[in-house]
């Protein structure tokens, strides 16, 4: 996935590269609407099992001067249903989830410009295996986009 996004940055005219610690799947985007102990409760509360999901086609979001390009993942019902199961727990804490619909991506690069996500090459096949949630807390370190796991349940 780290080789695919740096293609962004070799066509792009600019981009800023997701790096490879950073790769994740954002089933909500908290901020902050809870405190840690709320979130860790919900996340308590949403069982589960391992499964895995499989990448599909490039993406990408208009976001100011530039854009968002994710990597989409295959729609499948075990995520749905995890998708599901976390809003329901974080709003028995207080959280009031997004009504947009839920978009599976992993973003590559953000700020792209000069490139459209449909110029490039279709992705090699990357299965992503899925075994639990993990809360976490983004954060600019040393002037680096950081992503630091708070807490972590497993399935």
């Amino acid at each position: 996935m780290a080789e695919y996004a740096g293609r962004i940055g070799a066509l792009a005219r600019r981009a800023n590269i997701t790096r490879e610690d950073n790769f994740h799947l954002t089933l909500a985007f908290l901020g902050d609407a809870l405190t840690d102990i709320e979130a860790c409760t919900a996340l308590n509360a949403v069982n589960g099992a391992a499964f895995k999901l499989y990448s599909d086609k490039p993406g990408s979001f208009a976001r100011g001067s530039g854009a968002i390009h994710w990597l989409g993942l295959k729609s499948s019902a075990e995520l749905t249903e995890l998708h599901k199961r976390l809003n329901a727990a974080l709003s028995a804490e207080g959280y009031k989830p997004e009504n947009r619909p839920f978009n599976a991506h992993i973003t590559l690069a953000r700020e792209v410009r000069g490139l459209m996500a449909e110029e490039l090459p279709p992705p090699p096949r990357f299965i992503v295996p899925v075994n639990g949630l993990t809360l976490m807390n983004s954060e600019r370190i040393d002037g680096l986009l950081t992503y630091r796991p708070i807490y972590e349940k497993s399935f």
